[in-house]
Order: structure tokens, then C-alpha cells, then sequence
């Protein structure tokens, strides 16, 4: 027979066992770290760390790229990070009806086929321009204080800046031609810009209305924010969703694979763009096509989990796919993105021809569904 001493402590370890286990079971950062990181489809949007690092709880901090606690004694455990990871399901259904998403795109009100109309951003851009005009076009009326957008430095490497006015903007148009090295001697590089980070940063520079250009992932995060209305995410006056099928890290083993098989050497590369398929544009004028799933080693891991290609939670989702070359194709998710749009035409920062609207939405749907049903795969 166990003593009271015995039963008291026997009672204790239940009670710990109990709360323990409540804790695993509870969306706090270790069922995200069980679900998401430990899984390898964490897409570093670092809106976990975002959101944590305003509300000034600094629980979160990032190493070796992933998520991970800092001061795990202080988590709240209140699961407002595991709600807000895109690659979580809490909020799907939820975000879906708000969004009024159906397959494969989503809702939107109408297709545009655009192009900017200033030189200067023509002379950079990969397509029309429009994402450059449209930001300059918000600028310039003083609708937002300034832009969270990905700046190019070499063909490869993303890197996350505020632009502010006009010449920041043109830094990140396009695909920039500069290298400060050789790219066989730098180290791992990726086209994927993790920009949630930097919003916060914002508002110690008193910008307080803000315009984000992102990917699905990205937008996404930042759609739940709002849904739950958690700083940073008030700052978040528009949104400007990019056509994504993957984004790439370029480590030895992939800088290999390419210089193989486009059979010359990856500084000779002038421009990169995507469409229905990956598109080399050499110093000699040569243009090489590559077909998207045959980028092995290239391929960023954390994008094949994503099912999502076109953006369908932003007020504006574009890209060069669906229409002419020198041209973007634009879904108007939103009341505010058609306004935009119309004004952005009439003040003359952009320009619009007729294409067949229906020809558009087939290759835009054909691509989307093609990703989604790699996601799929790859989370099965």
C-alpha cells in the first residue's frame, strides 16, 4: 500500500504528465515545429518570428535559416504562430470563404494584359513592368509610405528592402545584370527574399502604410495576420501577389547542375525569368528554355510542399505567364486592385491591350493545377 508521501508524489508526476502532454497537444510553437520545420516544408516566410518580435515577446529567433526559440521559458503557448504559418490548415477554410477561392485560381473580378509606359523601368523589367508602375503609380499619389519588395543583387540572391521613392524602386525591377563576384565562387544563394521580417521594421521608420509584393506563401501569412488582426500586419494597406511555381537555391551542387546543362558558364547569363518555363537569356543574345520540374538540385525543398501558384489571397496577383511577351497578366482579386489598376491607367504609368481573356485564364489555370498537384504529391 503506497504511503500518503508516496500517493502525493505518484499525484504530482500525473499532474505533470497531464500538463505536458496538454502542452505538446496545444498550437503552440512546438506543434509547429512537430508539424512544419521538423517536416521540412517551413517556407521562411518568418512570420512566426514576425509576429512575436512586434508584440516585443521575443520567444522566436531564426538560425540557420529555420525558426526556433530563443527564450522558450517565456512562449505564451498562445498557438498564434502555428495559426499564421502558411503551410498550417487552421485558417484555410476560413481564408477560402473570405477570399471566396474556388479551383485553381480563385476569385477575381477581372484579367488585365498590361505593361508599364516609363522607359526607365521597361529598360529593367522581366515583363510588363507593372508591379514597378503600380508602386510608383502609389507613391506618387501618397497612398502608401513605402513598399516591402525583394531587391535583386546578381541574377541569384533576393534581399528584402523598404522602397521609399522611385530610384529604390528601380533597383528592384527586374532582374539585375550586376555581379559582385564570380557566382562559382560565392556561397549558397535563392531567389526567395523572406520580407515579412522587415515590416516591422517599418514603423520604426514611420511608415504606416505599406504595399507588399510576395509570394503565395508570404501573402498568405499575412492574410491570416489580418484575419486575427495581429500587429505587424496593420501596416499592410495592399497587396501585390507574384505567379510563383518555385523559387531556387543555388548551392554548389546546383550551380553544377545548371552550368551543365545549359553547357557555359553561369556568369554569362544575362537574365532569368519564368513562364511556362525557365527561361536563360545569355550575354550573346542565345535564349535557353528549361522545363520547370527538370531543375533538380536548384529546386528550393520548401516550395514543392506549396500547392499554391496563383496568389489567390492578394488584390492583385501577376505575372508574365498568359500573355505577350513585354506584358503581364494581371487577376483584380479586389475592389481596391481594380481601383488601383483604373487609376494607375488613366494617369498613364500603365498601359493596356486586348488578348484573349479566356486563352490567358487557361495557361494561368494549366500552371496552377500542374503545382497543386505537385504539393500534393509531395505532402502525401
Amino acid at each position: 500500500m503506497l504511503t500518503s508521501n508516496e500517493i502525493d508524489k505518484t499525484s504530482i508526476k500525473k499532474m505533470k504528465d497531464v500538463k505536458h502532454r496538454m502542452n505538446e497537444e496545444r498550437l503552440s510553437f512546438k506543434r509547429l515545429h512537430q508539424d512544419v520545420i521538423e517536416k521540412g516544408i517551413c517556407s521562411m516566410c518568418y512570420g512566426c518570428v514576425g509576429f512575436c518580435s512586434a508584440n516585443e515577446l521575443n520567444v522566436l529567433t531564426i538560425k540557420d535559416d529555420k525558426p526556433t526559440y530563443f527564450h522558450e521559458v517565456d512562449c505564451l503557448h498562445c498557438g498564434i504562430c502555428h495559426l499564421i504559418c502558411p503551410r498550417t490548415k487552421d485558417l484555410d477554410a476560413a481564408l477560402k470563404t473570405k477570399f471566396m477561392f474556388s479551383q485553381p485560381i480563385g476569385h477575381f473580378e477581372s484579367t488585365r494584359c498590361l505593361r508599364t509606359t516609363n522607359k526607365e523601368i521597361s529598360e529593367v523589367c522581366c515583363d510588363g513592368g507593372v508591379v514597378t508602375s503600380i508602386l510608383s503609380f502609389l507613391l506618387d499619389n501618397k497612398r502608401i509610405d513605402g513598399a516591402i519588395v525583394s531587391k535583386r543583387e546578381g541574377l541569384w540572391n533576393n534581399k528584402p528592402m523598404i522602397a521609399t521613392k522611385f530610384e529604390d524602386l528601380l533597383e528592384c525591377a527586374g532582374s539585375s545584370l550586376s555581379h559582385s563576384a564570380s557566382i562559382s565562387d560565392m556561397g549558397n544563394l535563392t531567389t526567395y527574399a523572406s520580407i515579412l521580417g522587415i515590416i516591422e521594421g517599418s514603423r520604426r521608420l514611420d511608415l504606416t502604410k505599406l504595399a507588399v509584393v510576395g509570394t503565395p506563401c508570404q501573402i498568405k501569412t499575412i492574410r491570416k495576420m489580418q484575419m486575427l488582426r495581429i500587429v505587424p500586419s496593420h501596416l499592410v494597406y495592399y497587396t501585390i501577389g507574384l505567379f510563383c511555381f518555385e523559387n531556387f537555391l543555388l548551392r554548389d551542387e546546383g550551380k553544377r547542375y545548371l552550368e551543365k546543362k545549359i553547357g557555359v558558364d553561369l556568369n554569362k547569363i544575362r537574365k532569368i525569368n519564368l513562364k511556362e518555363n525557365f527561361i536563360i537569356t545569355l550575354n550573346d543574345g542565345r535564349t535557353i528554355h528549361i522545363d520547370l520540374e527538370d531543375l533538380g538540385p536548384m529546386i528550393r525543398p520548401e516550395c514543392l510542399a506549396c500547392p499554391d501558384f496563383s496568389n489567390y489571397t492578394a488584390d492583385l496577383s501577376l505575372g508574365g505567364l498568359g500573355s505577350p511577351d513585354g506584358y503581364t497578366s494581371t487577376l483584380v482579386r479586389s475592389k481596391s486592385g481594380e481601383t488601383i489598376i483604373n487609376e494607375a491607367i488613366s494617369q498613364g504609368y500603365l498601359k493596356e491591350v486586348e488578348v484573349d481573356s479566356k486563352r490567358m485564364i487557361k495557361t494561368i489555370e494549366k500552371m496552377a493545377l500542374r503545382k497543386r498537384k505537385r504539393g500534393e504529391k509531395y505532402l502525401t
